[in-house]
């Protein structure tokens, strides 16, 4: 155990996974999962790595005299306050283990509902020969708004099995591997085109709610709309309307504006909605590689090598205000 110690921010009463043994071979974790340990914890380093990706500490208590932000996470929300935007911390995240995954859940989520695989699954337990048609993905149009990397991921594998794929972004531009990116100023256009929406923006001040009830409201009465993004991008009693009175065919969400989603939310009973535990990214094996992508970056840290994985802070500026 040698250098700079490392700030690792837990959920409340949570304990680190046996994962972390790589980081204790290589640094001393001081521990935080409240505003005194994190207070603390900040006077005796420079380098915090945010486990728990979603804490409030960092927004309450502000970053001190910390130096290199990590989050375990591709989402930057907990982090992306004026205090850190507009200073020279460097913030990591863990780009390249969630993306894969979060494209597959998509995917998954996409062919359970329209292949209508919930009534499936019921006429099953029912003992019940309900044999009728349903629908082909292959040809849907698909709406993905977020052309990130979580975004470029699930472009990719909704165009490998056939689905034709629009993407908006901030701005309209043309990518090398995604092609076409239409700007903001599209997007109401292209919703009453969709025959499926897949959100995987980040949360910040610009995306905060832009799939509001007017918008909501474009979409086809077949269509169905699928969040990997955050909660709050997606005005939800306006989605909870539209979905119990059919005005859109269906959704799977992983992510809500409150979570875990409460008891009393009509989403659980919903026949037409997937409700996922904000699991999509999380695969077997998932904390050794996020783990990973720590160590490698606090060794090229220590050696004062570029960081990988480097957040382009002045590019998301508008999600401090």
């Amino acid at each position: 155990m040698s250098g700079t110690p490392v700030l690792v921010v837990t959920s409340p009463g949570s304990t680190l996974p046996e994962e972390f043994d790589a980081v204790r071979d290589v640094a001393e974790i001081i521990c935080a999962d409240n505003p005194a340990d994190f207070r603390a914890g900040l006077k005796r380093t420079d380098v915090a790595y945010l486990w728990d990706c979603h804490t409030p500490l960092l927004r309450s208590e502000g970053p001190g005299e910390l130096r290199w932000i990590h989050t375990n996470s591709v989402g930057l929300d907990a982090i992306l306050i004026p205090e850190v935007v507009d200073s020279s911390i460097v913030v990591t995240n863990t780009r390249g283990v969630f993306e894969p995954p979060m494209a597959e859940w998509v995917l998954a989520a996409l062919l359970h509902l329209v292949k209508d695989m919930r009534r499936t699954i019921e006429s099953q337990r029912a003992v019940f020969w309900d044999h009728r048609a349903v629908h082909s993905i292959k040809g849907r149009r698909v709406l993905l708004l977020g052309p990130g990397g979580v975004g470029r991921e699930i472009a990719h594998m909704l165009r490998a099995v056939g689905m034709d794929v629009d993407i908006v972004g901030r701005s309209a531009r043309t990518d090398d591997e995604l092609g076409p990116i239409h700007g903001l100023e599209d997007l109401d256009d292209l919703l009453s085109q969709a025959d499926d929406v897949v959100v995987a923006l980040p949360l910040t001040a610009q995306t905060r709610g832009i799939l509001d009830a007017d918008r909501i409201a474009r979409l086809k009465p077949g269509a169905h709309l699928v969040n990997v993004g955050r909660g709050p991008l997606i005005d939800e009693p306006a989605l909870v309307q539209a979905l119990q009175d059919r005005r859109i065919a269906g959704a799977a969400l992983d992510v809500f504006e409150t979570e875990p989603l409460p008891a009393q939310s009509p989403l659980w009973a919903m026949e037409n909605v997937l409700v996922s535990p904000h699991m999509s990214g999380d695969v077997i094996g998932w904390p050794r590689q996020s783990v990973k992508v720590f160590t490698d970056n606090l060794q090229r840290w220590r050696a004062g090598e570029p960081l990988a994985n480097v957040v382009d802070k002045a590019g998301m500026a508008v999600t401090a205000r």
